[in-house]
């Protein structure tokens, strides 16, 4: 957060590749591309962390049962992780080609405000590249590839531990189950937010460069792309707050009367037996 948003503040202008630091890395004598590079590394950071929770969750809660069909979902989404670091890796790598961009300032930036007509070129902070490059497409083909596998991680733990809880909730307290249930929700939550404000940025920048898709500037889409980890991070705990839930629940429940439902989930309910154990599995 704070290297986000004190160190780094990025802005980037559309429709080109363009990418300028107003935080206080700016007054450090470093290639332009160094600040965008650690952008994007902080980036990939958040969404790692949020793998990891996944990951580590269903771990220690398949741990609980050690059945052959837990073994082999465990080897295999453990295979996968391994294969997601790898791909971090190289695209932590491939991103070190931008370092090579500086180098060709002093050539592009009369091209593109001759296509864009942009002032900001012209900033000495501004970082402008030509979309066509290696270095621009080795580095988002390696993103997508990477968000890819982080994606396929996050859903595969999360199904499979919402399994594991279904199967084993005649076995756990009914405080086990609403905790696990909270908890599920956050993380649900945190990963959809961090999908939105890191990959779908990273899909509008690609559409505006690559396909013509121009967007304005002030308008709601342009400040949906200049949004960071601490708005992401905000909304995650608006979203999760007790408050919030109870009141989705009331009108969820609510709505479930009107066209003749059960107000109650059923998914998530246990038996008096079980209301009445105090043991925490």
């Amino acid at each position: 957060m704070l290297a986000i948003s004190i160190l780094l503040c990025p802005i980037f202008y559309l429709p080109m590749i363009g990418y300028q630091s107003n935080g206080l890395i700016r007054y450090v004598p470093l290639n332009l591309a160094f600040p965008a590079i650690f952008t994007v590394y902080c980036l990939l950071g958040v969404v790692v962390s949020v793998m990891d929770l996944f990951h580590y969750r269903l771990k220690a809660i398949s741990s609980r049962n050690s059945g052959t069909r837990n073994q082999k979902i465990r080897r295999y989404l453990q295979r996968l992780v391994y294969m997601t670091y790898i791909i971090l890796l190289f695209t932590a790598i491939s991103y070190l080609g931008l370092l090579t961009v500086q180098s060709s300032q002093p050539t592009i930036k009369p091209m593109i405000f001759e296509k864009y007509h942009m002032s900001e070129v012209w900033c000495p902070k501004f970082l402008v590249s030509d979309p066509y490059t290696w270095p621009i497409i080795l580095a988002i083909c390696t993103t997508f590839i990477f968000i890819l596998f982080v994606g396929s991680v996050v859903l595969f733990c999360g199904a499979f531990t919402l399994l594991i809880l279904l199967a084993s909730r005649k076995d756990l307290s009914e405080y086990t189950l609403k905790v696990q249930k909270r908890f599920t929700t956050v993380l649900i939550v945190q990963a959809a937010v961090h999908v939105i404000f890191i990959l779908g940025p990273i899909i509008t920048i690609v559409a505006s460069v690559y396909f013509d898709i121009y967007i304005n500037d002030g308008g709601l889409a342009f400040f949906f792309v200049e949004a960071h980890q601490g708005t992401a991070s905000t909304l995650v705990f608006i979203f999760t707050h007790s408050v919030t839930k109870k009141s989705v629940n009331y009108a969820v429940n609510r709505g479930r009367k009107i066209v003749g439902l059960h107000p109650s989930n059923n998914i998530w309910s246990v038996s008096k037996v079980e209301v009445r154990s105090k043991s925490v599995v």
